[in-house]
């Protein structure tokens, strides 16, 4: 099967993974022009050049290919070298009325809670969800262990340790040392809530890396206030757990925003 362009808008990083056979990874959930959802996995983010490396709600030309190592049917190999970005749907408060034309264009991928996101996977193998909370319980820190951290430097040293004859350096990836985690309930009956799950946005761990933690929980726990965002949860699921769904990206237009809400 041969790569085909593809235009995308991008909606979700999850934060760089490390990987032995790719250096680092990145998780990116888009969709096409038709609304469907999508996943680019896995894309090498940091080490493209600096007009491929994308972010939120680019619209990106990229050639794609069925992964025949991943059984989600929305994931897709890309040629990194080859993304173009095309556009950018505004990042104002104006930006959520475009992006939202979008992402309800196609609402077979929306749901009102994980069980019903769940079922789907069981049933069509649909791994990817955009789902809608009705309460936030808690947004917290978790502290990661010592060996957490001493297993994820050995991991990183015997990575760039590695022969590599397209790598000329390393980009260092910081070990992360918590984790954000959001409690939550669907906004439909699900026997699994509340969910307690990590959010793996790049854009909050980011935030998390230069300002510190107690800055990125305060955020998303503005972003998560159900009286004042329209807040929801892009989901995914791992390609080695498929049953197992976590928080690949943020929805949260303010609710002051009419343009979002129409």
């Amino acid at each position: 099967m041969a790569y085909e362009s593809t235009k995308v808008l991008i909606w979700g990083k999850t934060y760089p993974e490390l990987s032995k056979t790719y250096t680092e990874t990145v998780c990116t959930g888009g969709c096409r022009e038709d609304g469907s959802p999508i996943r680019l996995y896995p894309v090498q983010l940091r080490y493209l050049e600096g007009e491929q490396q994308y972010s939120l709600y680019d619209w990106i030309d990229v050639p794609i290919e069925k992964s025949t190592k991943d059984p989600r049917p929305e994931s897709f190999k890309v040629r990194g070298d080859d993304i173009k970005i095309l556009d950018r749907v505004p990042t104002d408060k104006q930006g959520w009325g475009g992006r939202r034309a979008l992402i309800f264009k196609d609402t077979s991928w929306h749901y009102g809670s994980v069980a019903a996101l769940k079922s789907q996977q069981k049933s069509s193998g649909k791994s990817i969800g955009f789902v809608t909370p009705s309460a936030i319980d808690d947004v917290r820190l978790v502290a990661k262990s010592d060996e957490e951290r001493q297993i994820y430097l050995e991991k990183m040293a015997k990575i760039q340790s590695q022969q590599d004859f397209f790598r000329t350096e390393y980009k260092q990836l910081a070990f992360l040392p918590y984790e954000i985690k959001l409690r939550w309930r669907c906004s439909e009956i699900c026997p699994e809530c509340p969910h307690d799950m990590k959010v793996l946005d790049w854009g909050l761990l980011e935030l998390a890396r230069k300002a510190g933690w107690d800055k990125a929980r305060d955020r998303l726990a503005e972003l998560s206030d159900l009286q004042s965002h329209d807040f929801r949860l892009f989901m995914g699921n791992f390609r080695l757990h498929l049953g197992v769904f976590g928080i690949i990206g943020l929805w949260y237009p303010a609710k002051t925003d009419q343009t979002s809400l129409l």
